[in-house]
């Protein structure tokens, strides 16, 4: 089973052209946050209070508010003479002036800042003045809420259900350009009397699987961003909700917010596109001509770009635009994200043809069911090597060694994605054969076979929404290079 040469140069096209513009969108940042240096140091005994605390970090940081950098005493009281904030001559430099003639005790610098990678840094640090014993940090009162972490069940599935969402819409679309058309389209493969029925049936399917992932997407980004708010503040998830001023001050004040807004409108983008196509395919209630049976190649690779775009704008704002070559990761990473989201949406999609297609137009729907499958087994062949070749790349640029793989929880978060991954190839090529004996035999697919492929394919599936859940948990980890 071979790719149309047109429709496949196009569609490379269209994907060298959105992953150049998000290369573009990449920042030239060096690292995830960490603490470099602390005045005073951590641990240091003063004989009078210091003028001001400096924590110069090893890249540029921002403060959400002024309260997310203070300097309490060690009941909580507070001992700062004033807000945080970041310098404008150095953005990797955060200071707070310290109240004037401090009390001998033990002081607590407490700070919460937003990394370029859009992680939550928050930390503590203390220091005495006079000669007191030093006591632990003071985590409590105002300003000492940690808010759930990158790590958190809240973050993690508010990650995955974004991915989930836009990784869904990216598969409808490319289920439409390469898989459905080659199912159906070179006669005689469908009698005409059931080629209407197969044609109503997949065009219905197809709408309704865009508006339901068109939810899920929608409501992946506004979980997102209410987590984030969450952890930016040092708040409970239900704080967040609460605080309105809150969520809009991380959308317009970080660099997160920057790039969640440009998915946004990709997706809004997508919706508009979306609306168009449902008024064209549906301005009769007859089935839809063959023509117009795949929503039309320009039309859908037009759509292709805005899912790209939206997809893309996750990995522009992750751990591959923090690494030393963010110019390669970040577009690497956005193909990673892009071919998984080709195999695994195109394999439910295909998966739910199997189950029904059969008894909607009997012989010739078990026919385009079959050749669907065929044409989805080459595909899959193409995604999933420029996935494993791409996560190489990646995983090179976020380790710092092989020994990371088994040392770190960033390793062995990448060593159960492997091992997931391997069990799902190992049933994918089990269908494959399948597939190449139904190819061999030139016969229409029976009833029994295509519930023995779609099973496999169900349970493969499952296997690699595990792996979208193990990548979202990925994402909020702390990577060995950082």
């Amino acid at each position: 089973m071979r790719f149309p040469g047109q429709a496949f140069t196009q569609i490379l096209i269209a994907v060298a052209v959105v992953l150049a513009g998000v290369m573009v969108m990449a920042p030239r940042a060096s690292a995830h946050a960490v603490v470099e240096q602390i005045t005073p140091a951590d641990g240091q005994r003063l004989t009078s209070g210091p003028p001001r605390v400096t924590i110069r970090f090893s890249e540029a940081v921002q403060l959400l508010r002024p309260e997310d950098l203070t300097v309490v005493g060690s009941g909580g009281q507070p001992a700062s003479s004033g807000g945080g904030r970041v310098l404008a001559a150095d953005a990797s430099v955060a200071e707070v002036p310290v109240a004037p003639r401090l009390p001998s005790g033990t002081y607590t610098v407490r700070w919460r800042v937003v990394s370029a990678d859009g992680h939550i840094i928050p930390g503590a640090s203390v220091f005495a003045v006079g000669d007191v014993p030093i006591t632990p940090p003071y985590l409590g009162g105002p300003g000492g809420g940690s808010g759930p972490t990158e790590t958190s069940a809240w973050a993690v599935t508010a990650r995955w259900v974004e991915l989930v969402g836009i990784g869904g819409l990216l598969a409808l679309i490319v289920f439409r350009l390469l898989i459905w058309r080659a199912a159906w389209s070179p006669p005689p493969r469908i009698p005409a009397g059931e080629r209407d029925s197969t044609l109503a049936w997949g065009r219905d399917a197809w709408w309704v699987g865009f508006g339901a992932l068109a939810l899920v997407a929608l409501v992946g980004e506004a979980t997102v961003l209410v987590v984030k708010t969450a952890g930016s503040l040092g708040t409970s998830v239900w704080g967040a909700l609460a605080d309105p001023a809150g969520i809009v001050r991380v959308l317009a004040d970080t660099r997160f917010g920057d790039l969640l807004q440009v998915r946004t409108l990709a997706l809004f983008v997508l919706f508009a596109l979306g609306v168009w196509r449902f008024l064209v395919e549906y301005r009769s209630d007859a089935a839809p001509a063959p023509r117009d049976a795949d929503g039309g190649r320009v039309p859908m690779l037009v759509m292709l770009v805005p899912a790209l775009v939206a997809l893309g704008s996750i990995s522009a704002q992750g751990h591959a635009s923090t690494t030393s070559m963010p110019g390669l990761q970040v577009p690497v990473d956005a193909l990673h994200a892009a071919m998984a989201a080709a195999w695994v949406g195109c394999l439910a999609i295909v998966a739910v043809h199997l189950l029904r297609l059969p008894k909607v137009a009997g012989a010739g729907g078990r026919l385009v069911a079959g050749l669907a499958l065929a044409r989805f087994s080459a595909l899959a062949v193409i995604a999933v090597a420029l996935l494993v070749v791409s996560g190489v790349i990646r995983a090179v640029g976020q380790l710092s060694s092989p020994e990371d793989l088994w040392q770190t929880s960033y390793g062995w978060t990448i060593l159960v994605k492997i091992g997931l991954l391997a069990v799902a190839s190992v049933l994918a090529l089990r269908s494959r054969r399948i597939v190449a004996a139904i190819r061999r035999g030139g016969a229409t697919p029976n009833t029994a076979t295509l519930a023995l492929v779609r099973r496999q394919a169900w349970v493969e599936v499952t296997i690699t929404l595990v792996i979208v859940a193990f990548s979202a948990l990925l994402v909020g980890q702390v990577p060995p290079i950082s």
